[in-house]
């Protein structure tokens, strides 16, 4: 993704400094996640994501009756810091503010007063009266089914479904687009042409339906696009003008972009626009079902190195399941649900039809399982290739040797897969471990702990839904680094900030052994961590002197004692790569480490990741003067609260001349090696 960034929005205030301001709030975006509420809102001529903490849950309740909050708050908050990728691969969350036209997110501290909104700010209030009647009325599942696919509108609850599609390469299904907005429109263009009313005599009210119907359905880009398509047909149908498909494509580009310049600067409006544009270039609809699944599966490779530039990963059925399915939303699915909306309104609240839909949805669910073995992981492509492998992948549609179409993604797969690259990351998880180790060809690779959060009692109506942490760190970079098994997945200890989102990557990847510490196995959370792992992976206990690798040799350091899975039974692991010794040490303390090097007397490291992210209890004076590293790693999350890295251990590592290197402020930290030129690279994904 290009990186050279400008910055058109208005100058904001340093993070953390409080300000008070005016926000009106776009009460149809409102989500309430335990104490946790976040919408869009609007702060001057800005808009940006708002977040509040409620503090009961009377006040929670009340969040969730979105109808009521159609109002302007005077608020006291601060913006929350936007930074760039943290990790490679990863979420860069100020190219989304930038690209997005927005402030930063803003935190409100506390609410001062509030007043209704009025005039034309008052056009989203029947998306959200909408979206709570639906939520107040119908099971979670259909609830979710019918927010998404009816309004647009996907809350943590989505999060399940989405899971579901994507895996079987279909959750564009839930973008509301062509399919949806065509269907809608029929419906209600046929009624009306049933009153024997002219399109001249009924056309105003039609077109201030298909602007109400852009507000209800969530003003994403795919919906203006198909909003606008729609419109145009029509007006140039009745007016008798003749443009083809793409000529009225041209215009609706060049009306979304003078509605918002940075469309094409959006994922979502780059990948809406080229699968509008790519379906456009057939001007005849194919009629047959053989050849609707040729197209389809077509279009699904003419989309394929956007999709691996974008997510790092293909469904090799998502041509075939997009065949299958479309029919099947557009004419039973969202049928039946806006059939199941009006039976609940004319009073009918417990229907057959509601519950036969449930069930089938279930099902349709439970077949979609099936097809996660079938999701290629191929890594994320250098930008350059990704666009020459689309403009390939036109050339060859539009000269008519379609036999040739998998050419391009062909080519972008055996890119990725030929890396000769050898590498070992020290991810950025926040306050927790996390390395990636890496040899040519991603013939063995080893990860070091899985970093995770550390959950703290709550009542029940404050409990969040979160995503682990796993899935904006490592598995993005695992992802787009296009690897697929893990020879080896060593956990240090059973701190969860160490081996807390292991289960979710188990259940990404396929893992070909679990290393732990001699007796880590009498850890509760090791227990835990086991009983919902597959019995297939082998488990095994090592200790000191053990030696784990084929072409890469893993040392094992410690422990050398039967221990019980806490910070002084830490795996401590030594590898050389390329020369460079590497010595990696979980969470051992100050006599682990003294252990360590009576066991080692002429053990050295380049590179020493430090003990417990920098506390004061481990990295002893004696240790760093014995080992002499000319790196010292610290994985500490951001403004940490236990104050990581201590003073001391900074004081140590500068006396002995050892350069700091930290993952809170510095982003993943990556040493690499290209196997024809073995010259290392340092990468600090945030540079000083």
């Amino acid at each position: 993704m290009l990186r050279a960034y400008s910055d058109p929005l208005p100058q904001t205030p340093a993070p953390e400094e409080t300000i008070t301001t005016e926000i009106k709030i776009y009460n149809d975006t409102i989500k309430v996640n335990g104490d946790l509420v976040s919408f869009t809102g609007k702060i001057g001529d800005w808009k940006a994501d708002v977040q509040y903490q409620v503090t009961n849950k009377k006040e929670q309740e009340s969040w969730q009756q979105r109808k009521n909050w159609n109002k302007e708050l005077q608020v006291a908050g601060t913006f929350l810091p936007t930074e760039g990728q943290r990790n490679l691969h990863g979420f860069d969350a100020k190219w989304f503010v930038f690209s997005n036209h927005k402030l930063p997110t803003f935190r409100i501290e506390q609410i001062k007063n509030k007043r209704p909104l009025r005039g034309f700010d008052n056009l989203r209030q029947g998306r959200a009266f909408s979206i709570d009647w639906v939520q107040n009325n119908f099971s979670p599942k259909m609830t979710t089914y019918i927010h998404s696919l009816l309004f647009g509108y996907k809350d943590t609850n989505f999060q399940q479904v989405k899971e579901v599609y994507s895996s079987a390469g279909i959750l564009h299904l839930f973008t509301i687009s062509g399919m949806h907005v065509y269907l809608f429109y029929g419906w209600i263009f046929y009624l009306l042409r049933r009153t024997r009313l002219t399109f001249s005599e009924f056309g105003i009210f039609f077109f201030l339906f298909i602007a109400f119907s852009i507000i209800l359905f969530g003003q994403a880009v795919s919906v203006w696009r198909a909003a606008l398509m729609y419109s145009l047909r029509l007006i140039f149908h009745e007016v008798n003008i003749h443009l083809s498909s793409l000529d009225r494509f041209s215009i609706v580009l060049f009306l979304l972009l003078l509605l918002d310049p940075k469309t094409l600067l959006q994922f979502s409006g780059i990948l809406s626009l080229w699968m509008s544009w790519v379906i456009l270039l057939r001007e005849n609809h194919p009629k047959g079902r053989k050849q609707r699944l040729l197209q389809s599966q077509e279009i699904t490779l003419l989309a394929a190195p956007l999709l691996m530039y974008m997510f790092f990963e293909i469904s090799l059925l998502g041509g075939l399941l997009t065949a299958l399915f479309i029919p099947l939303f557009s004419q039973f699915i969202l049928p039946l649900l806006v059939t199941t909306c009006f039976l609940k309104i004319i009073g009918l609240s417990e229907n057959i039809l509601e519950m036969l839909l449930e069930k089938a949805i279930m099902v349709f669910e439970q077949l979609l399982h099936l097809t996660q073995d079938f999701v290629l992981t191929t890594g994320q492509p250098p930008l350059i290739v990704t666009i020459f492998s689309l403009i390939a992948g036109i050339y060859i549609y539009q000269n008519w040797r379609r036999r040739w179409l998998f050419l391009p993604t062909f080519f972008l797969i055996v890119f990725q897969l030929l890396s000769l690259e050898t590498s070992i990351a020290f991810v950025d998880v926040g306050q927790g471990d996390s390395i990636v180790i890496q040899t040519p060809l991603k013939h063995e690779v080893y990860i070091i702990d899985t970093g995770g959060r550390v959950n703290f009692f709550q009542e029940d109506w404050k409990s969040r839904e979160y995503r682990t942490n796993a899935e904006y760190t490592l598995i993005p970079y695992l992802k787009g680094e296009g690897v697929k098994k893990v020879d080896g997945l060593f956990l240090t200890h059973g701190d969860m900030d160490h081996m807390g989102d292991a289960q979710k990557l188990i259940e990404e990847f396929d893992v070909k052994a679990l290393y732990l510490g001699k007796g880590s196995l009498q850890s509760s959370n090791i227990k835990k961590l086991l009983k919902k792992s597959p019995e297939k992976i082998p488990v095994k206990e090592v200790g000191s002197k053990t030696q784990i690798g084929d072409k890469l040799k893993l040392h094992i350091l410690a422990p050398e004692h039967v221990g019980k899975g806490e910070n002084e039974d830490s795996l401590a692991i030594g590898a050389t790569i390329y020369g460079t010794n590497f010595v990696m040490t979980g969470d051992l303390d100050q006599a682990g480490e003294k252990k360590i090097t009576q066991d080692y007397p002429s053990l050295q490291a380049d590179v020493l990741k430090l003990g417990h992210h920098g506390s004061r209890t481990s990295t002893a004076s004696a240790f760093v003067d014995q080992l002499q590293p000319k790196h010292g790693i610290i994985s500490c999350g951001i403004d940490n609260r236990f104050g990581h890295p201590h003073a001391e251990v900074v004081d140590t590592l500068k006396e002995n001349h050892v350069q700091i290197l930290r993952t809170d402020e510095q982003g993943m930290i990556r040493y690499s090696w290209k196997m024809f030129n073995p010259k290392m690279k340092i990468t600090k994904q945030k540079e000083d």
